[in-house]
């Protein structure tokens, strides 16, 4: 056995989240059943006016705040009476009340989506919203389009805070111009990719628990390999079908989810910058030796998406790979599971990050927006007033619907508070040159014998030929 697991302790090492201390342990009835002990302390205390209080103060007459969007369930839950509906209005009642705004939806009658109708009404320079919020590939169409503002133009909108994930910044700017940003208002936490996992199968050997691993940093990729295959070995022996790993997405996703995993960037991506191809080339090396392991020569890996779900509901799988959001897709199959983040590159990797689905979502503002400094002082306050929020209340409901332990909802703040966007997704609409260098390079290279330094400087060649006609 590998002699990482000498090091690790005997005693079983468990924390619980801060913000989980108002829940009794396990699981609950219903979603119900404690929305008055979690709603009751920002009741009483309005903690989103405390948290917008240090903005800047303007009287906006009861102006209406127009928000575009093709997830409005993100900004006004349509079940008041859940955690989620309270909360939603809670925050946007401490915005609307110190700016005296009323936020709104807008119109999407007359097109058929909503991305087409910000579309039509920007290349006519129409004031048709303050606020566009899109997923992806509906917010990358209209960048390509050129009826996105640049959101560093935009007044009041300090998009250094915390508030703001720097990352997806960066995945939308091309020079000085940036496209979009995301954060906690619009943040979907269970478009990350996790590895769930059977508790059964992993009794049924000797190996260390798996959650005291994450714990100690011993959570990387080797020891994601080793896990699989020793689970694998034992249930084949005793005359169990079988696999270690397996997934609903296609191999070449599961490689960029693993590189987004160890944190390693595709790209320097800097304001006002010229674009870099930045493979670590060492470290890329041994992410491609693991990585083809893992996938390709492993015998523990099957292969076939279209089973992969039903295997591991029917304990044929120890390892899963999917978003968080499938959950709901095991829950209720009599599969005693648990869920940890992914596998970090090597023990020395500090954190744990998370690749997200494509349906992730961005703001921005359209052209012909009229007042893009009422559009920024009001972006700003309610992203200010969401940080952290949609995070606690997935884990809350989580913890309450899908998942098993505390233990597991520790293991989900881990993986959802730290989200990688990858540019490649958002200027996949615009050239082929972007997808190309980040999700299909590695792909190459590891699902063949294709040699890495070739592949590099050719994909090198073709994104700064894109970016010659753009900076």
């Amino acid at each position: 056995m590998n002699n990482k697991f000498k090091k690790i302790s005997a005693l079983f090492f468990v924390v619980i989240l801060l913000f989980l201390t108002s829940c009794s342990s396990g699981k609950q009835n219903n979603e119900t059943d404690f929305v008055e002990s979690y709603t009751a302390e920002s009741t009483e205390k309005n903690t989103y006016s405390d948290k917008i209080s240090n903005l800047p103060d303007k009287d906006f007459k009861n102006k209406q705040f127009r928000i575009a969007t093709d997830s409005s369930a993100l900004i006004f839950s349509g079940n008041s009476e859940s955690i989620v509906g309270k909360e939603y209005y809670l925050r946007n009642a401490a915005v609307e009340k110190k700016y005296n705004v009323k936020l709104t939806l807008t119109d999407e009658s007359g097109l058929p989506t909503i991305g087409d109708r910000v579309k039509t009404e920007a290349l006519a320079g129409t004031d048709y919203c303050d606020l566009v919020i899109l997923s992806n590939s509906t917010f990358q169409i209209l960048a390509a389009s050129d009826t996105l503002e640049n959101v560093r133009s935009v007044p009041y909108l300090n998009l250094d805070e915390s508030y703001y994930f720097s990352n997806s910044l960066e995945s939308t700017t091309l020079g000085s111009y940036s496209y979009g940003f995301s954060g906690d208002f619009i943040y979907k936490p269970e478009d990350c990719f996790a590895v769930f996992f059977n508790k059964k199968l992993l009794k049924q050997t000797q190996l260390p628990d798996i959650y005291q691993l994450v714990h100690e940093n011993q959570w990387d990729l080797e020891n994601f390999l080793i896990y699989a295959e020793e689970v694998f070995s034992v249930m084949r022996s005793q005359g169990a079908k079988m696999s270690g790993i397996s997934s609903e997405e296609t191999k070449e996703t599961l490689i960029n989810s693993l590189w987004a995993a160890t944190g390693f960037p595709f790209f320097i991506n800097e304001y006002g910058s010229r674009p870099e191809l930045v493979y670590n080339h060492e470290y890329t090396d041994a992410f491609i030796s693991s990585v083809k392991n893992i996938l390709f020569r492993s015998s523990s890996f099957a292969s076939d998406t279209e089973e992969a779900l039903d295997s591991f509901r029917n304990s044929e799988c120890f390892f899963f790979i999917a978003p968080l959001s499938a959950s709901d897709k095991i829950t209720g199959y009599g599969v005693d599971w648990g869920v940890v983040p992914m596998p970090k590159s090597d023990i020395n990797q500090t954190s744990y990050y998370s690749y997200l689905d494509s349906g992730f979502l961005y703001a921005g503002f359209s052209k012909g927006t009229a007042d893009l400094t009422f559009s920024g002082m009001i972006t700003s306050a309610l992203f200010c007033a969401s940080e952290g929020l949609n995070q606690k209340l997935k884990v809350q409901t989580y913890l309450n619907l899908y998942l098993n332990s505390e233990k597991d909802a520790e293991m989900m703040q881990k993986i959802i508070e730290t989200p990688y966007y990858d540019c490649a997704q958002f200027f996949e609409q615009t050239s082929s040159s972007f997808p190309a260098v980040t999700q299909t390079l590695l792909f190459r290279v590891i699902s063949s014998e294709g040699d890495f330094q070739t592949l590099y400087s050719q994909y090198s060649i073709l994104l700064n030929k894109f970016l010659d006609s753009k900076i």
